[in-house]
């Protein structure tokens, strides 16, 4: 490792020193940025990890054009934030994604037609469960990432267990409970249908 000069030293220590966020700090700051952009949590923890690194590079390698304001927490802020902003383009909301879903698609049509028997009302069951799983449950927990809503949706790993109540507790996810809403309601339904005789 290079020999940082007294100045350098001062600079990483006043970027440190910006950088610190009390009471929970760059964990509920990464959960929040999760929330508004709708990226795991992994991947926003990587922008912010990122972004520090940079600031601290260019003060080791690049001190000459390090101007106050590249160390405060302001710009490391709207770094961050403008990284999120160009992954977040990407995102495809929660109902698309569920109404795209072929197995989702196969649940409806199946829905149309009486069921025949338990074997099948097991099968269209399981069908809800993966889109779920795969459309609400796990981005949903990529999001959380050891919260106490984490641990919240771990109760409700089970679609018949994502109640209104349960759904209530993920009010700041709104697509993801819009999502979670019309698959527990045809849970409910394929659970209540009768067998056709």
């Amino acid at each position: 490792m290079s020999q940082l000069t007294p100045q350098q030293e001062e600079a990483i220590a006043t970027f440190k020193e910006n950088l610190h966020l009390p009471g929970g700090g760059f964990h509920l700051l990464i959960i929040e940025l999760c929330k508004e952009f709708q990226l795991p949590f992994q991947k926003v923890r990587n922008v912010l990890m990122k972004a520090q690194t940079k600031v601290e590079k260019k003060i080791r390698h690049d001190f000459s054009a390090v101007c106050e304001s590249d160390i405060t927490q302001e710009t490391w802020l709207n770094s961050i934030r403008t990284k999120l902003a160009e992954m977040a383009q990407d995102n495809v909301p929660v109902m698309d994604n569920l109404l795209a879903n072929e197995k989702y698609k196969k649940v409806l049509a199946a829905l149309n037609v009486p069921i025949q028997n338990e074997y099948e009302r097991e099968d269209i069951l399981e069908e809800l469960m993966q889109v779920y799983e795969k459309e609400v449950f796990k981005p949903l927990l990529a999001m959380l990432h050891t919260t106490k809503l984490y641990w919240k949706l771990m109760l409700a790993e089970d679609l018949n267990k994502m109640t209104t109540i349960c759904r209530e507790q993920f009010s700041d996810y709104p697509q993801h409970m819009e999502a979670a809403k019309i698959l527990f309601e045809l849970d409910e339904k394929v659970r209540a249908a009768k067998i056709s005789e």
